[in-house]
């Protein structure tokens, strides 16, 4: 049985399909006209695909909903993560943490990811905390390690919540799978038929086209809208 998301991805990549067909035959038709004499005069016919409804009959066969805890290795990879994000920020921005301040940071960090080691599997709202506990303590002992205990430059705490969040993103579990039936056969032997689904997709096409700089530049080809 094939996931949802695949099976809905699936579509939407042949209905993409259909499209670059479309557009094949009119640069073959294109050539057509410029290459007759009377044809030559006249625009080129074009078909787009503006929008595109789907109705379509699932039912959902089974729905994984246990994510697997995040393993010890993916938790120590992590931590020394983190600690070279705080080591590159402290040092391109001038900054230092005492060594009191450091042996504290250094225990309240390993005390975090006790904590995530014990709870098992995580959700987003337990990733998002854990990234924000984490930068708070690196905030505290920059602060703390100041004379004046004067606050964090916002830039500062900005970076490392972005780029300390970035790497705990990574421990949270994928998304549930759902497994659905799509064939129309077993559709049809469905009981009750009230375990059937209906989705309705509607898809908008939008264009896309290589745009490029610097024409003597080919890294600088960038794929932009219409």
């Amino acid at each position: 049985m094939p996931a949802l998301g695949d099976y809905l991805g699936a579509l939407l990549a042949e209905v993409t399909n259909a499209r670059l067909l479309a557009d094949l035959e009119t640069a073959r038709i294109a050539q057509l006209y410029a290459s007759h004499p009377l044809l030559q005069h006249m625009p080129v016919p074009r078909f787009r695909l503006p929008t595109v409804t789907l109705d379509l009959p699932v039912a959902v066969e089974s729905f994984d909903q246990t994510p697997a805890p995040s393993p010890p290795a993916q938790l120590r990879d992590l931590r020394a993560k983190v600690d070279g994000i705080v080591a590159t920020e402290l040092s391109q921005r001038g900054l230092h943490v005492i060594p009191s301040r450091q042996k504290a940071l250094t225990l309240g960090v390993n005390d975090l990811f006790d904590k995530l080691q014990t709870a098992g599997a995580l959700s987003a709202s337990d990733v998002t905390t854990a990234a924000d506990d984490a930068v708070s303590l690196v905030v505290d002992a920059i602060k703390m390690s100041s004379t004046d205990r004067a606050p964090v430059d916002p830039v500062v705490e900005s970076s490392l919540r972005r780029q300390v969040g970035t790497e705990f993103i990574k421990l949270q579990p994928a998304s549930p799978k759902v497994q659905v039936v799509v064939n129309a056969t077993q559709l049809k032997d469905a009981t009750p038929p009230r375990a059937l689904t209906r989705i309705q997709l509607t898809i908008s096409e939008e264009g896309v086209e290589w745009t490029q700089t610097n024409p003597a530049d080919t890294s600088s080809r960038t794929l932009l809208q219409e």
